[in-house]
Formats: C-alpha cells, structure tokens, sequence
C-alpha cells in the first residue's frame, strides 16, 4: 500500500487519490500531525486508529507538513525519516523538504550551484539588519519570514516602511532585493517539474508585487524557453526533488530563481491544461521510483 500525507481533504487530495486508483494501486491518506509511531522489534506507525507495519508500506508521498513548535515540526519530519530508515521511499524526500522548507537554506543552496537568485541578506542582529537595508539600491527591498507560503508575511521596506514585522519574523531577518520586471508587469511563471523534466509551466499575473494566485493572480499558459527549463531542472536537482515548482521572475539582469517550492500546488497549473493530469504524471513516476528503489 501507498500513503498519502496531506494536511486536509482538498480539491489536491482528491486528484491525487483518483490518480493513485487510475493506476489500480491502493492509498490511505493520513494526517502526519495525527499519527503515531512504534519503535520495537515491529517498527509501525498509526494513523486513524490504525496500525500498520513499515513493511506493508511501499511509499509515502508527501503532500503537507503542517507548522507548530520547534518540536512538533522536528517530530513530523522524524515520522518522514523513520519511514526513509527502513527503505520506503518519501516523495519528495525528507532531505529536500528540509532545505526547502528554510528560505535560507535554499538561497545558499542556489547560490552555491552558480543558479541566480535574488542578492539577499540574513541576521538576526538588528544593527546588521539596519546596515543591509542600506545596501539595496533606491533603499527598497522585501522582508521574508525564512518560514512561509503563498506571500504570507511578506513586506516592502521603504522610506515609508523601514523595519519589518519583528515579531513575525521570530527575530531572524531574511531581505531580498526588489525585482522590478523591465516592463513593470507584476508578472512570473512557476514551472512544474518531475523526474527532472518540465512537464508544465505558466505566467502570473498580478495586480500587486505579491504575485500567486493565493493573491488573485492569473494563470495563463506558457511555453519557456530552453534557458527557463535549466534553470528549473538545476535547481530541482540541487536540492534533490522527485518533483518540484520552480518560481522564476525576470528582472533587468536576467531570469531569476526566487522560490523552489517542494510540496507545490498544482491547482492555478492544472487550471491551463486541459490535456493533461498532473497528478497523474506524478504518481505514475512516484510509482517507478518506489519500484526502483
């Protein structure tokens, strides 16, 4: 059998689930913030009241990692390499989740592979933090928490907003210059990819600099260019996806990797493709690598 974490029983969910029966496998979805696991001579986990051993356990795609304390978090993640321990496959892994998941892992990560990514400064040290913001050209950058999604605690620093949310931001403080796109479009493409190949991608636009379709930005279809595929493919592959979204922005020095997203949401993409069903790709190469392993 298959196992499914996912945080609700959404519209993702549901795809995935048909997908998994489309392939005639067997699934169980599971809340990872609601199960259990045993360490003796029978290694097993629960979830809804149930008990089963690692060994009836082929696969385990991850769909959602929910937040909480430093342990909660620790824990959910331990639950991924318990699993990992005795050879069952994590889609994606619990490695990548882990460099993913910390905006600042990833951005030293990418820079480390030669990929572009925006010039970013980190601190936990408020004079340090006054001093980078000088940094910026035309004194405009944007604060990050090194935690988050979907443009949740974003904000512009400027002569009008000069020091971030403090406690949001649980005193580490992540800036990142302002990518302005030559055309002064609010506009970006996320390109989806699996196994290491783009097997979609699309434009957003917005109305304002938080550009995602959680902010009400439209999804049109896109062709990249061989260039925008590279830049997608290597940064999937130097935080070591199974699959993966890949944000990429231009500015007036080219293409940018702002965000490599290893739990992305596919429902925007799937909205331009009406030809295909991307989480039926994704189990079907979920699938060939838990077989493979």
């Amino acid at each position: 059998m298959y196992l499914i974490f996912t945080e609700d029983d959404g519209w993702h969910t549901n795809q995935l689930i048909k997908a998994f029966e489309n392939n005639n496998t067997l699934v169980e979805t599971a809340k990872i913030n609601e199960s259990s696991i045993i360490i003796d001579e029978n290694p097993r986990i629960i979830f809804e009241g149930k008990e089963i051993l690692l060994e009836k356990i082929e696969g385990a795609f991850v769909r959602g990692i929910p937040g909480g304390t430093l342990e909660e978090v620790c824990f959910h993640l331990d639950i991924l390499h318990f699993l990992e321990l005795h050879n069952i496959c994590v889609y994606n892994n619990t490695l990548c989740i882990e460099k993913s998941v910390d905006k600042v892992r990833t951005s030293c990560i990418l820079n480390a592979h030669k990929i572009p990514t925006p010039k970013t400064f980190i601190t936990s040290n408020i004079k340090d933090l006054i001093k980078f913001r000088n940094n910026f050209s035309e004194d405009l950058c944007i604060s990050k928490p090194i935690f988050g999604s979907q443009g949740k605690g974003l904000e512009i620093l400027d002569d009008d907003n000069q020091h971030p949310d403090y406690e949001n931001l649980n005193n580490v403080y992540y800036l990142q210059e302002f990518l302005k796109h030559p055309e002064g479009k609010f506009a970006d493409w996320r390109l989806f990819v699996i196994g290491n190949e783009v097997v979609a991608s699309m434009t957003r636009e917005g109305t304002s600099w938080i550009n995602n379709v959680a902010h009400g930005a439209s999804c049109k279809p896109f062709n990249p260019s061989d260039e925008m595929k590279k830049l997608a493919i290597d940064s999937s592959l130097a935080l070591g996806m199974n699959y993966s979204g890949v944000d990429i922005m231009l500015s007036e020095n080219g293409y940018t990797v702002t965000e490599v997203n290893s739990i992305p949401a596919w429902k925007g993409l799937q909205s331009v493709y009406s030809n295909m069903d991307i989480a039926e790709v994704m189990i079907k190469d979920f699938i060939s690598v838990c077989k493979n392993k």
